[in-house]
């Protein structure tokens, strides 16, 4: 008798075991229907290296250049799967903020010449919006890449702007936010920016 308690005992020990771990793999995006997810996706590295290409293209289009406070990520995982596992795709955008003050005078050459990187970088069409000061593009470069400019005015100053660049990808397959790394050399952004004032572009 105690050894067929035994026995009985080791099996459901091992049913719990086994439930166990199908949760964790469940709850981790390894169920059946993330890893069939997974499939089609741009892989991490790829969307990195889309990314960074067309922000250095557009850094590199900015004459005089502009000084930049750091560079940041923001990933938007997409929703849950209809079982209730992760799913294992996301939107990853990286964000560069300037340094630099640029005058309101001297706005429209800087979207003149972002306008012609974005072309050069393959996106037929870009918005601009005067109003708002704000550009949107679509670039090609192996892949897509979802490109915007947006000058916000500074506090003391409301003829001085910041500008901030994005770049965004779509179906990548998830990895958090702090994993990623910012387009080289730049480091993540502090949390207060000193501003800067160059002699061209903030006159």
């Amino acid at each position: 008798m105690t050894k067929r308690w035994k026995a009985a005992g080791a099996i459901v020990l091992s049913l719990v075991v086994l439930a166990a771990a199908e949760a964790v793999l469940f709850v981790n995006g390894y169920g059946p229907l993330a890893l069939a997810d997974r499939s089609g996706r741009v892989g991490t590295g790829t969307a990195k290296g889309r990314i960074d290409q067309a922000l250095r293209a557009t850094m590199e289009g900015i004459s005089p250049s502009l000084t930049y406070a750091g560079a940041d990520f923001e990933v938007d995982r997409e929703h849950h799967l209809w079982d209730g596992e992760p799913s294992m795709g996301s939107d990853v955008t990286e964000i560069i903020r300037a340094r630099t003050v640029v005058s309101r005078a001297k706005l429209s050459a800087l979207m003149d010449q972002v306008t012609q990187v974005w072309h050069g970088l393959g996106s037929r069409v870009v918005e601009r919006n005067e109003e708002l000061h704000t550009l949107g593009g679509v670039a090609d470069v192996g892949g897509e890449v979802y490109l915007t400019l947006d000058a916000y005015e500074t506090q003391d100053d409301p003829s001085s702007y910041r500008v901030v660049l994005r770049a965004d990808i779509g179906g990548v397959l998830y990895q958090p936010a702090h994993e990623y790394e910012p387009l080289s050399p730049l480091a993540r952004t502090p949390a207060d920016i000193a501003l800067l004032y160059d002699p061209y572009w903030s006159h």
